[in-house]
């Protein structure tokens, strides 16, 4: 490589105003002779070392001619395997650091190319570029040369510098940290997520835990409204009870203790009639007071419902409320035997049947109603319809203080079961309560079948 910059290195010429004076004064020929070594020495010492610290230089440096050849180069073509230092000159700087490209739709030969028509044009700017070159990642600088004022510039001088610096590793630096921020970012992106996400479950959880606070509010509520309600039924079941027994028993009993009374009297005293007449009398009055007693206990609970079951229990009460109201129309249809009612369903079925017949007798004004109790699917379903007023016309008063639809709900709810009022297709009111049976209850019916 030092033999290439010197064999293109021009001796510097003296000025032409050092002439004169040099012909003023001029030195004896042996000086001359003597300096003319030392000086020619020195330059060569200080191409040397120049071409020892280009050389020393990491990155690949070029001088370039007018149309982009090669007129000298580092060391760096040899360690980058581009060539020797003597072959590479001459060559154009593209096909040097790109071997093996047309350069047509090159965009390092157009680089090049552009940049040293600026150069060419007088312009002093730097030109870079960036290139994927092989597995390097390059950094191409184009410098013009600096030439003094009076100098000309002749074909074949150096019009500008080349510098090509390998940033592979830099690149890949990059490269890694783009890829490490882009892990950052997607790592702070989903754990944002995560916490938004367990914020929005913090929330939704909060409020469910409201909604179930609010809901435990009112279910207290309405089970102390529950309660009251049922000290209040208790307390009149047992002024209605204490009313028949007053009524009724009480005052037959009183009948038949005066006429004992008086048959007493008839025996001691036969002259004031016949005994025996007045003691017939008792006894017919007994008769109706054990009558009485046992319609008030039908009402409390019929006898059937324990000797016989909930299927029965239907069946007679739907005939004995036809027999009370005489011009209402009773239809009983029951699809099910006493075995297919579990017994902690019975009393639930009875009070409910009696209670929708009793609203119907008093609010419907209906000609007609009829009563379906069914097993499907092991859903147990009792059915009252009636062909009346309906819900829509029913009194503001009764739906202010009726509590009997409230309680049925409330009883379906405490056994398992739902209740529905809703408009019968034509006309009326369709009031249902289902029971999905546990499996318990199931087996329970089908032991009660085999039994039988």
């Amino acid at each position: 490589m030092a033999s290439s910059y010197i064999s293109r290195t021009r001796r510097p010429r003296p000025s032409r105003r050092a002439r004169p004076a040099a012909a003023a004064r001029p030195e004896p020929v042996s000086g001359h002779a003597a300096a003319g070594p030392e000086r020619h020495a020195a330059i060569e010492k200080a191409k040397l070392e120049w071409e020892n610290t280009a050389d020393a230089l990491a990155a690949l440096v070029c001088l370039l001619g007018d149309e982009g050849s090669v007129l000298r180069a580092n060391r760096v073509v040899e360690d980058w395997s581009l060539g020797t230092v003597a072959r590479v000159i001459g060559m154009q700087a593209h096909a040097l650091v790109h071997p093996n490209c047309n350069g047509r739709s090159c965009r390092l030969a157009a680089f090049i190319r552009d940049a040293l028509a600026e150069v060419r044009n007088g312009s002093w700017r730097q030109f870079e570029h960036h290139e994927t070159v092989g597995a390097r990642y390059l950094h191409f600088v184009i410098r013009p040369m600096r030439q003094r004022p009076s100098a000309r510039s002749r074909r074949g001088d150096p019009r500008a510098v080349l510098v090509v610096t390998d940033q592979s590793q830099l690149h890949l630096a990059e490269h890694e940290l783009k890829v490490l921020n882009a892990d950052l970012e997607h790592r702070v992106q989903s754990r944002t997520q995560d916490l938004a996400d367990a914020n929005r479950d913090l929330r939704n959880e909060i409020i469910r835990r409201e909604q179930a606070e609010v809901a435990l509010r009112a279910s207290r509520n309405e089970l102390q409204a529950l309660s009251a309600q049922l000290i209040g039924a208790q307390e009149g079941e047992r002024k209605r009870i204490a009313v028949e027994l007053h009524d009724s028993v009480g005052q037959s009993l009183s009948a038949v203790k005066y006429t004992l009374e008086r048959g007493v009297a008839m025996l001691r005293q036969p002259r004031r009639g016949e005994a025996g007449e007045v003691f017939e009398l008792a006894v017919r009055r007994i008769q109706e007071t054990a009558e009485s007693i046992r319609a008030i206990s039908r009402n409390l609970r019929p006898r059937i419902l324990d000797e016989l079951g909930a299927a029965s229990a239907v069946q007679w009460f739907c005939r004995d409320f036809a027999q009370i109201y005489p011009s209402l129309s009773v239809v009983a249809d029951v699809k099910v035997d006493d075995g297919h009612v579990p017994k902690r369903l019975a009393t639930v079925v009875y009070r409910a049947l009696q209670e929708l017949l009793n609203n119907v007798a008093k609010h419907a004004k209906a000609r007609q109603v009829s009563v379906r109790l069914s097993l499907e699917d092991n859903v147990l379903m009792l059915q009252v319809r009636d062909n009346g007023v309906g819900l829509d016309s029913a009194s503001e008063e009764s739906r202010r203080h009726g509590s009997g639809l409230r309680n049925l709900r409330e009883r379906a709810q405490m056994t398992g079961g739902e209740f529905n009022v809703t408009r019968a297709p034509r006309r009326g009111t369709l009031a249902q309560l289902s029971w999905q049976l546990a499996d318990e209850d199931v087996q329970a019916v089908s032991a009660s079948g085999a039994s039988r």
